[in-house]
């Protein structure tokens, strides 16, 4: 060996660096001891061979494309992957020089760093991001990243100030909830964010996502500063969600507090699952359903009112075969009351809403038919009628109606006695679903002392005990003349519309 070689290898055989030396034919020709701790291989192991001989194959292949960038061989730094004896990944630095002997070439000295520690937290570094960008930004589930802590530093000085219930504060200062509002900052979306919210671009989603508000915004605002007023670390409300194109998206809106973040808020990561599509076909099964219920509603007003026009046409056939005038009458007095009830029904069926009746046009139906019943038809007996827009449900129509069948049945047959006379009915409501009905006639009077409230006879008590479950009074008006009653009552509640 030249004597020139031979110093090389005194040199590189006693330093703390690894050395690595590689005859002309690209074989091993030294290894010093701190190369041969790297790769846990002999002196003679490695002499001879190939660097080729060291590396799996991946790492052939990562050393051949460095190769390939240098015709002249080793003249750069590349990085090379090695097998360690046991199995593991030996990575490394390579920088190499020329060895000359007397002007020729006679292979190369490698000096090699190991870099396995570092490569390894690259690694780690790379897969940390691969792994963030699979949880977060390839995340199917739209995910925003946020940070509170600002929003709880204002929430904590209001706090400061002795106020306790903040949801109340911010219902009276809606300035406070803006101040605290424009805290929220939002470091970062996923793409299903700038997808479900029809953005541009994420840039989008992130300059103008306070664009996004409706009229219940400050509503879903001031419960979630609830939230962090209380110190909840989780939250989820259902919130309508205004996209950039205009549309309206249903979600499911839930924020938690990351671990360790629990004082200051710092990070928060907030998602959100829309559930528009189901909210659609429940709105369209609820619409379907009503549709169904209306139809059915329908046809039981309609059956139920041919029904009571069957009972009435057999009264009036049975009242026929009666000569007692007094029994006969009586037939007439049970026609009216059922008649009363059939014109509800009837009403109900011919209306678009199956809860409520206009109660001028109920009156119309009812008093007309009555008078022309009880007088005949060349009777000139006058139906005056002062009713506001009033609606009522059934359960109240149905007794006002017989509770106005009476009375004016009575005022036709006791009060009127000629073939000309003058019925008149008022109504207005007085106070939320409280009434003040006035029925009346230009008749004879009652006797002064009558008192509806004690009168014996079947018709009146009927009346008295319809007003009481009216939760009403009932009074004569001895002030003007003929037969004039004031009703008091109140609307009685519809229990078809409790779920």
């Amino acid at each position: 060996m030249p004597n020139n070689l031979a110093l090389y290898k005194l040199i590189v055989d006693t330093t703390n660096e690894c050395v690595w030396m590689i005859d002309e034919f690209n074989k091993t020709s030294f290894v010093n001891n701190k190369m041969i701790d790297v790769l846990g291989y002999s002196e003679d192991e490695m002499l001879g061979k190939s660097l080729f001989d060291f590396m799996d194959k991946d790492g052939i292949e990562l050393a051949k494309k460095n190769l390939e960038r240098n015709a002249n061989g080793f003249s750069e730094l590349h990085e090379f992957k090695f097998q360690h004896k046991k199995g593991n990944d030996v990575w490394t630095q390579i920088n190499t020089s020329p060895i000359i002997v007397d002007g020729v070439n006679k292979g190369s000295l490698a000096m090699v760093t190991d870099i396995t520690a570092k490569k390894a937290e690259e690694i780690e570094e790379s897969e940390i991001q691969r792994n963030y960008r699979s949880l977060f930004e390839d995340c199917p589930v739209p995910i925003w990243d946020e940070d509170f802590s600002e929003v709880k530093i204002r929430l904590d000085k209001l706090k400061e100030k002795g106020i306790t219930d903040i949801y109340k504060h911010f219902r009276n200062n809606l300035a406070d909830l803006a101040y605290c509002a424009e805290g929220l900052v939002i470091n970062d979306v996923n793409q299903a964010v700038v997808e479900l919210n029809d953005a541009d671009s994420k840039e989008q989603m992130l300059s103008g996502f306070k664009e996004l508000t409706n009229r219940k915004s400050i509503g879903y605002a001031m419960e979630q500063m609830e939230a962090i007023f209380n110190g909840d670390t989780s939250f989820q409300q259902e919130v309508e969600l205004l996209t950039f194109s205009g549309q309206t998206r249903h979600v499911l809106m839930k924020w938690t507090v990351v671990k360790g973040f629990e004082k200051t808020y710092k990070k928060v990561y907030l998602t959100t699952t829309d559930f528009t599509d189901r909210i659609l076909e429940e709105n369209q099964f609820l619409k379907n359903t009503n549709k169904e219920k209306e139809i059915l509603l329908k046809e039981i007003h309609h059956r139920v009112k041919n029904n009571l026009q069957i009972i009435m046409s057999l009264l009036n056939l049975q009242s026929r075969s009666i000569d007692d005038l007094e029994t006969k009458d009586l037939f007439n007095v049970s026609i009216g009351r059922i008649q009363s009830m059939s014109i509800v029904h009837q009403l109900l069926y011919q209306s678009d809403d199956f809860s409520k009746i206009e109660f001028r046009d109920y009156l119309e139906r009812l008093v007309y038919p009555l008078i022309s019943s009880i007088k005949g038809d060349n009777c000139q007996v006058e139906f005056k009628i002062d009713v506001e827009s009033v609606v009522l449900n059934i359960n109240t129509s149905i007794p006002l109606g017989l509770i106005i069948t009476e009375l004016i049945t009575n005022s036709l047959k006791h009060g009127i006695k000629q073939c000309t006379g003058e019925i008149s009915i008022s109504m207005r409501n007085i106070e939320n679903n409280k009434y003040l009905l006035e029925i009346g006639d230009n008749g004879e009077n009652f006797p002064p002392d009558f008192d509806i409230n004690k009168t014996e006879t079947l018709g009146l008590q009927l009346v008295t005990s319809l007003v009481e479950q009216l939760s009403g009074t009932i009074e004569r008006d001895a002030t003007k003349s003929g037969t004039h009653y004031i009703i008091l009552f109140e609307e009685i509640e519809d229990n078809s519309m409790k779920r």
